[in-house]
């Protein structure tokens, strides 16, 4: 029982470890869409492997929108916040 009780603190220190380890790491999808602003149209763009900047788009977070989605459409998970603001020429999605 001694054993046990002097082992103890090492498992509980082991397994706070590891839930702090699986807990840290947040959930970023390789894929993101955006829609086309513009409004009445149902243009999709790829923006996986677009670096956001001043030559392609930026999510505006001061506007509380979904800038970018994990599937090209409406319904799908969030990846990013903000107003989706198309700067440049950027990929379409393809169905």
């Amino acid at each position: 029982m001694n054993k046990l009780r002097k082992l103890l603190p090492a498992v509980a220190l082991l397994l706070g470890a590891s839930l702090a380890m699986a807990m840290n790491f947040a959930h970023n999808p390789e894929v993101r869409y955006a829609e086309d602003p513009a409004p009445g149209t149902e243009i999709w763009y790829d923006l996986t492997d677009v670096t956001p900047g001043p030559n392609t788009y930026e999510c505006n977070q001061s506007v509380q929108e979904t800038c970018s989605f994990e599937d090209p459409m409406l319904t799908a998970d969030e990846v990013e916040s903000g107003e989706f603001i198309k700067n440049g020429s950027l990929p379409l999605a393809t169905p």
